[in-house]
């Protein structure tokens, strides 16, 4: 098959562009990623409080929305890697929900998936009529119903992530901030160990900057 022919011929295997379970699940670890880098200031509520100016308002709903939301995110992926349904890709294009950032196309000679023009939609949507009509009513209420149920929990969760994003990022910055200064230390530590013999001569610029840098620790930071 050459590539121009996979070209047109990308609408025959539709899938909206931000409703597709690949999608889905890429974004899910993201954000379970994010969630994860700064799970450490849940319980530690001093250094929430500061990294957030200070407000323990702000920082007491924080911690509460983001207990949820991570407790809602590791159900969801449990339930997402239990029993998605097989045409819930087809299901979007199949019903005309273009809403979801339009189409993609699989190309079979690039083997990946690619926008589909806008005049091509209607095409792309027969088609995943035709597979979507071809499940018993049985089967066919199963998958609207179940894919829904993923629906709605993905776009809560997105909108519960987003309304958090600001202050994840904030945190996300401390932590960074935190791993880089650990880093920094262990190397210099390295540096200095081997010029000064195991530190057996105070006197030696390495373990100075060592030093310089134990100094620089946050005195929070020596009690967790």
């Amino acid at each position: 098959m050459t590539a121009e022919k996979a070209r047109g011929l990308r609408y025959k295997r539709p899938i909206a562009t931000d409703m597709n379970l690949f999608t889905i699940r890429d974004e899910l670890d993201e954000m379970r990623e994010a969630c994860d880098e700064i799970k450490w200031f849940e319980s530690d509520e001093e250094n929430l409080v500061a990294a957030l100016d200070g407000d323990e308002d702000e920082a007491y709903e924080f911690r509460m929305a983001f207990a949820d939301l991570c407790a809602e995110l590791e159900q969801f992926y449990t339930d997402l890697n239990g029993a998605e349904p097989e045409y819930f890709d087809e299901l979007f294009p199949a019903v005309k929900a273009r809403g979801f950032g339009g189409y993609l196309g699989f190309d079979q000679y690039e083997g990946d998936y690619f926008g589909i023009e806008p005049y091509a939609y209607a095409w792309a949507e027969d088609e995943a009529q035709k597979r979507l009509m071809r499940l018993s009513k049985k089967d066919l209420l199963y998958t609207v119903g179940a894919s829904l149920k993923i629906c709605v929990s993905y776009l809560g969760i997105r909108y519960r992530y987003d309304c958090l994003k600001s202050a994840i990022d904030i945190l996300r910055g401390e932590n960074m901030e935190r791993l880089k200064l650990c880093a920094g230390i262990n190397a210099q530590y390295e540096i200095a160990n081997a010029s000064s013999h195991g530190f057996q001569y105070q006197f030696c610029d390495d373990v100075y900057r060592y030093d310089q840098l134990l100094e620089e620790v946050p005195r929070e930071y020596w009690i967790q």
